[in-house]
């Protein structure tokens, strides 16, 4: 801390000790008790030196092209995140497994990454059904029908390195899609697979 900050700092307490002192005064009239409380305010208000605030991740849904800026220190809201992950071909959403947000903060803070792209969150069984006909692979009962599961791949980071990562975290089923160049992670049993 340089000796201006701390100047600075030294003045802005004893200023804010002062002028809240000068508010608990009953003998002073009221209107200079009233200036010496918002002398206190705006003195507490002065900025502290500290540690840099963590970086923000962004998210962004390949689909809805939405953007989202997560504070890894302060996770959004579940219903902000449910919407977020929300089904794009029915715009319907559903409570989404807490854990998936924290995976996808872990990943850009372990590749040193700011954005994380979803390919898939929460997919409403008919847009399931609808993908099955097409012959897509998705499961009949697939984790993302019960809002379990997350596609998401990392610009930058391969993703047979984002697969090593996710099956490191033992946190249920990850699957490989390198065509697709994406990855796959549940809340499920734990299990491994690789698709197109």
């Amino acid at each position: 801390m340089t000796w201006r900050v701390g100047a600075a700092l030294l003045l802005a307490a004893s200023t804010a000790h002062a002028a809240a002192g000068d508010a608990a005064d009953v003998s002073k009239p009221k209107k200079d008790r009233a200036r010496a409380t918002k002398a206190a305010k705006h003195a507490r208000a002065l900025p502290v030196a500290g540690a840099h605030a963590a970086p923000l991740v962004d998210l962004y849904n390949e689909h809805t092209h939405e953007w989202l800026a997560v504070d890894p220190t302060a996770l959004p809201s579940a219903p902000t995140m449910d919407r977020f992950l929300r089904d794009h071909y029915t715009n319907k959403s559903m409570h989404m497994e807490p854990r998936l947000v924290h995976v996808l903060v872990a990943a850009a803070a372990h590749f040193h990454q700011p954005e994380v792209h979803i390919v898939s969150g929460f997919r409403h069984p008919k847009f399931n059904l609808v993908l099955r006909k097409k012959g897509h692979q998705v499961a009949r009962d697939s984790q993302h029908t019960h809002g379990n599961a997350c596609d998401f791949f990392l610009p930058h980071v391969t993703t047979r390195a984002l697969h090593a990562w996710a099956k490191d975290q033992k946190l249920g089923g990850v699957g490989l899609y390198l065509d697709s160049g994406f990855v796959h992670m549940d809340t499920g049993a734990v299990r491994y697979w690789s698709g197109d």
